[in-house]
């Protein structure tokens, strides 16, 4: 388990994120020998990305990025924005 150090909380209350899902997810997160950066999707909702550092067995969270012009559609809607590019 990673230790985490939240170093952005002003962003997690923000965005009205759940701290605890945010812990959760870092301390189970598998480091890979020799990274030193991660940018992972932050899995309760898909529309945020968390950005931070690893060194040695602490994860820390640097950044939360939200997601913007995201647009939700239906398959009726992909069609018509498929057609709307190529045009």
């Amino acid at each position: 388990m990673n230790k985490v150090i939240i170093k952005c909380a002003e962003l997690v209350d923000k965005y009205k994120l759940n701290r605890d899902c945010i812990l959760k997810q870092l301390q189970s997160m598998k480091i890979d020998k020799g990274a030193e950066n991660f940018v992972i999707a932050y899995y309760n909702d898909s529309h945020y990305t968390l950005i931070g550092e690893i060194k040695g067995n602490q994860v820390i969270l640097t950044n939360i990025i939200k997601a913007i012009a995201f647009k939700e559609m239906d398959n009726s809607d992909i069609f018509e924005f498929i057609k709307e590019q190529s045009d």
